[in-house]
């Protein structure tokens, strides 16, 4: 139970931080020296990014989801049962490796080490949109050919 406790505390504790005036204010121990205030800081901010990331990685995960349901019912051509189900897994996976195409390009342009991360469902989410948008459009929407025949 303390584990569960102490769990829930790291992961919703920016609801409890003290506020005073509109400043934070600072809950550290006087008699802390600067090492152990640093490690201290240190933890906390492992936490707040840790906790940052995982929002970030849930609201672009929800973002990609609702971009892909009109793509696939775009796609459906009357089908039911599996076939939809497969539809929705096609066009899910195909928009991931794109964006993780896309982002690994861009670590390998930039050497950075961090590969995974939430801008991939963020790119997922564009790609779904641009492709529901070229196909939506058909003959004579957004992308058509110019009308060679006089009328």
């Amino acid at each position: 139970m303390r584990l569960l406790k102490r769990r829930l505390t790291t992961l919703f504790g920016f609801l409890r931080t003290p506020w005073e005036n509109g400043h934070r204010v600072d809950e550290s121990d006087p008699q802390l020296s600067g090492a152990e205030r640093r490690k201290e800081h240190a933890a906390d901010r492992k936490s707040r990014l840790r906790r940052k990331r995982l929002i970030w990685f849930l609201l672009c995960f929800a973002l990609w989801v609702l971009s892909v349901l009109p793509l696939a019912r775009e796609s459906m051509h009357g089908r039911e049962g599996a076939g939809a189900v497969a539809v929705y897994l096609a066009v899910g996976a195909i928009t991931i490796v794109v964006a993780a195409m896309i982002r690994g390009i861009y670590v390998l342009l930039t050497k950075r080490n961090l590969w995974w991360s939430p801008w991939v469902f963020a790119i997922a989410a564009v790609v779904a949109i641009s492709i529901y948008l070229v196909q939506s459009s058909g003959p004579g929407g957004l992308i058509s050919a110019p009308s060679t025949r006089a009328d």
